[in-house]
């Protein structure tokens, strides 16, 4: 499990001066169950425009995002939003289309590849709010503070 909070380049700065990025290249190349949460998802992609020049895991093809700033729209979100549900996904086994989550970003992911995306939400614009990609799971959200949603989630993960 990798979670998150802060910046996309010193997170990926710190994996790096750890090893660690090496280690989860490990772990999901042996297909070992792997989540990554909020940055952490974020540092699964390619890059982000929060640390332009800073290159992410790469393990899922696509990019971070920055919010645009429009009106009516604080950024960072912060707080409650519904996700909708596609293509599956093994995290949302017994969770409804529309269900809410905790999030707490300014960023957001664009997976190239949509088949890998479970989850989007609307926040000034449509993102993607969770991906998997083999035994490789994701959540912009914070599962752990989004209740019993969240607990199912993490539930589900556990099961797999």
């Amino acid at each position: 499990m990798l979670p998150g909070v802060g910046n996309f380049g010193d997170a990926m700065g710190n994996l790096k001066k750890r090893g660690l990025d090496e280690v989860i290249r490990e772990v999901t190349k042996k297909e070992i169950p792997f989540l990554g949460i909020c940055v952490g998802m974020q540092l699964l992609f390619e890059s982000s425009e929060e640390s332009p020049g800073v290159e992410g895991l790469g393990l899922i093809r696509g990019r971070c995002r920055r919010f645009e700033e429009r009106e009516g729209y604080k950024i960072p979100q912060i707080g409650w939003n519904s996700i909708h549900l596609m293509n599956g996904g093994k995290l949302f086994d017994g969770i409804g289309s529309g269900s809410y989550v905790y999030f707490v970003h300014s960023y957001f992911c664009e997976a190239e590849n949509v088949n890998t995306v479970r989850a989007v939400a609307e926040y000034s614009n449509i993102f993607h709010a969770s991906i998997e990609k083999g035994k490789i799971y994701a959540t912009q959200f914070h599962p752990e503070k989004s209740g019993d949603t969240g607990l199912q989630i993490l539930k589900n993960f556990i099961r797999i």
